[in-house]
């Protein structure tokens, strides 16, 4: 499993968002538009666990242009339809972590939009560091790019 066997090498030390936009990276795409995509977060807080980028390197919301955030946020939109028809979870997370301070991985802006359910809350990853995902991550990403393209282009 990807999960457990870590993140496949990026090419120096090229951002690991601009290189998913290209489709360059071992994808987790499961969405494209023109000005922005969904791919699964390689190291999910939950099963389901998307991001919204935006396709243009972006290091924050505020170098993101108006169209840009409009399709943010109706990517995040279609993000949160997809799993709620797929997964059927009871609730969402959804945020930006903007700056080091803050717990941001890259310096590419993006949205977290993390699926949830009543009592998900466990204690693996306190006692044990670790997480448990009821499914691998490539079988959840075809799942949900099946419901992407039911609904049609981004």
């Amino acid at each position: 499993m990807a999960y457990v066997s870590g993140m496949p090498s990026v090419k120096g030390n090229e951002c690991f968002l601009c290189a998913a936009a290209r489709g360059d990276e071992e994808s987790l795409v499961v969405d494209r538009g023109t000005l922005a995509f969904t791919l699964m977060n390689r190291f999910p807080y939950t099963s389901g666990h998307l991001m919204t980028v935006p396709v243009r390197h972006a290091p924050d919301v505020l170098a993101m242009t108006a169209d840009e955030g409009s399709a943010i946020f109706a990517a995040t939109q279609r993000a949160i339809r997809v799993v709620t028809d797929v997964m059927h979870p009871d609730g969402f997370n959804i945020g930006i972590n903007q700056g080091n301070a803050a717990g941001a991985s890259t310096e590419h802006v993006h949205v977290h939009v993390v699926p949830r359910w009543a009592g998900d809350t466990n204690f693996m990853p306190v006692l044990g560091d670790v997480k448990v995902l009821p499914q691998d991550l490539a079988t959840t990403a075809a799942t949900l790019r099946e419901a992407f393209a039911r609904l049609g282009p981004l």
